[in-house]
């Protein structure tokens, strides 16, 4: 199969080289009218910045998946801290579970922030990723469960979260509230204990509970933690600062390529982009099940910068209206403590943070998962 593949790049070798020539069809004029090529100064002020990202892995076994996530933000000034929220446990075999996986991780982000700005005073948190993108990603389980029941996790859970994130927890409080559902519901929850149990039979676990899917409940619960989780964060928005290593977005050359391909083919020097402004419109999101007011009225600044010549370009989002101004002083305030262009902090959250495969596969034989993933014979 190997010499196949390879015998097939060789014919078609001339074909994919041609398709990648679009990006040699923006003029660079283009670029020039969007580019600002200038040297950006270190910051001398005594500004404290802080720096997180998050992650997640998982393995799949015959009867449940075992994940761990983890979150960390580090903070500097005089001394370097740090804040970390941990999770490992199992869950059944569900649609959607990268979905929900990456939801959890964002919660674990978001709170660590949160927590950051409030117990240290930070003049400025950079946190790694899109702001706007875990916005706006659809969440396709809302689709699942009646306007009624989605009223009913609102009306019942709200205060409770809301009480969790002003008081600084960490970690997911979803889980904490799950036990609450058969009242609310008259669902059954099933656990891989029950899976274990030889008295209970297949019938058992296809059964429907008055037709609501428990998972869905749960999945719709912790939707709803992370808008309340954001919507609490935005309001500090101005000491947070977006950053990503790479963006397919198009929305300021509008070409058929990714602005950041081609701002890095045509731009070798320390700059930065023009600004553009993204308000969350009807077209990019429905109706937010809670915070929907707050949430329109909100605007994103957007641009592009390369904070050493020669360096790689990233993404950077701003959660309200920034001008060119602000946006130098930004810049000044990262180059202050960048390494090769990039935030030595983010870096070092970045390279502490990462669950690998090897990583989730060393944690299952620790608690001591022996059971089939369905891979074996293929070893």
């Amino acid at each position: 199969m190997l010499d196949s593949l390879y015998t097939e790049a060789i014919k078609k070798r001339g074909q994919i080289n041609k398709n990648l020539e679009e990006i040699s069809k923006v003029n660079s004029i283009d670029v020039d009218r969007v580019w600002f090529e200038e040297n950006i100064n270190p910051s001398g002020n005594n500004v404290k910045i802080a720096a997180g990202d998050g992650s997640y892995n998982k393995k799949k076994y015959l009867s449940f998946n075992f994940y761990a996530v983890s979150a960390v933000s580090f903070i500097y000034q005089d001394k370097l801290e740090k804040i970390e929220s941990i999770e490992l446990d199992t869950l059944p075999h569900q649609s959607f579970l990268e979905d929900r996986l990456r939801n959890i991780m964002s919660v674990f982000e978001l709170k660590n922030v949160i927590k950051t700005i409030n117990e240290y005073d930070v003049d400025c948190y950079l946190d790694d990723g899109s702001l706007l993108g875990d916005l706006i990603r659809p969440f396709p389980v809302e689709n699942k469960l009646s306007n009624e029941n989605k009223e009913k996790i609102i009306s019942k859970f709200r205060e409770k979260l809301e009480n969790e994130i002003q008081n600084n927890s960490l970690g997911l409080s979803s889980s904490k509230f799950k036990e609450e559902f058969p009242e609310l519901f008259g669902v059954k929850t099933s656990t891989l204990d029950d899976f274990n149990n030889t008295s209970k039979t297949l019938d058992d676990f296809e059964e429907k509970n008055n037709e609501i899917d428990e998972d869905s409940l749960i999945l719709f619960l912790e939707n709803i933690e992370k808008l309340l989780t954001l919507s609490y964060l935005l309001k500090n928005e101005r000491k947070i600062v977006a950053i990503s290593k790479t963006s397919s977005s198009n929305d300021l050359l509008h070409a058929n390529v990714p602005d950041m391909a081609i701002l890095d083919k045509f731009s070798k020097k320390a700059g930065f982009s023009k600004p553009y402004y993204k308000y969350i419109s009807t077209e990019m999101k429905r109706e937010f099940p809670v915070e929907n007011e707050f949430f329109r009225n909100l605007v994103f600044t957007v641009f592009f910068a390369r904070l050493d010549d020669f360096k790689n370009i990233i993404k950077i989002e701003l959660p309200y209206k920034a001008d060119e101004d602000e946006i130098r002083k930004i810049l000044s305030d990262l180059k202050r403590d960048s390494v090769d262009g990039y935030p030595y902090l983010l870096k070092k959250a970045h390279n502490e943070v990462v669950i690998k495969n090897k990583d989730i596969s060393s944690l299952s034989k620790i608690i001591g998962f022996y059971e089939k993933s369905g891979r074996e014979m293929l070893n």
